[in-house]
């Protein structure tokens, strides 16, 4: 299990986050309901050439957040691709209440050039289906996984390896949130970045990740 750098608050990170905070508060003025946050860019080298030292966030809102099972339309895309996630469910005082399986869909429709027009369209984020909460369980030592996806082997995933710590997580985001006048609230869940190079879909299929004391999620993707 891997620890996780503070928040980078370089001015460039802030105004970005900024930028897609005010997205965010049009899209909850216009229905949509908060559902929590996303870790974002958690690959070093992604870092390195965007010139940041830690990962950044991004939002889930019920516009795309869909139940284990659902069927999710690539229908549009340029890029997509699924990441395989720990879910990071947050109770009182943003202290991490329990965990569960999740897997995000991105589309990767921009370059890694511009940061601030990368965090103001959210990271790359299309969709991200969630398993059950798994209340208490907090600690991922020892944990394994295993990811099934269309046109692809079975993965074999060292959880515990690959996974940011579940509170330092909650942390992280609770630092960026801050920088922004906004703050963790119970019942927030926050997907926290992939487990595995992010895999392209190129076809349909199900997709399936299980994690030991975790449970399962699936997500039904079609292609265009």
């Amino acid at each position: 299990m891997s620890g996780a750098p503070g928040p980078d608050l370089a001015p460039a990170v802030v105004r970005g986050l900024e930028a897609q905070a005010a997205r965010l508060h049009t899209r909850l003025a216009a229905g949509e309901r908060r559902a929590g946050w996303k870790i974002a860019l958690n690959d070093p080298r992604v870092q390195r050439a965007l010139g940041i030292r830690a990962p950044v966030i991004g939002y889930l809102t019920s516009a795309t957040v869909v139940p284990s099972g659902a069927v999710h339309s690539l229908s549009g895309a340029t890029r997509p691709a699924v990441e395989p996630e720990v879910a990071v469910h947050v109770g009182d005082g943003g202290e991490v209440a329990g965990l569960g399986a999740a897997l995000e869909v991105i589309d990767v429709d921009m370059p890694f050039e511009d940061l601030g027009a990368i965090l103001e369209a959210n990271v790359f984020h299309r969709a991200a289906a969630l398993g059950p909460p798994v209340a208490g369980v907090t600690d991922l030592a020892g944990l394994g996984a295993r990811l099934r996806h269309p046109g692809g082997e079975e993965l074999s995933i060292d959880v515990a390896a690959a996974a940011l710590d579940p509170g330092e997580v909650a942390r992280l985001v609770g630092g960026y949130l801050e920088a922004v006048g906004d703050a963790l609230l119970p019942g927030d869940v926050i997907i926290a970045g992939s487990l595995v190079t992010a895999i392209p879909l190129e076809e349909s299929g199900s997709v399936e990740l299980e994690i030991d004391r975790l449970g399962a999620v699936a997500l039904d993707v079609r292609s265009a």
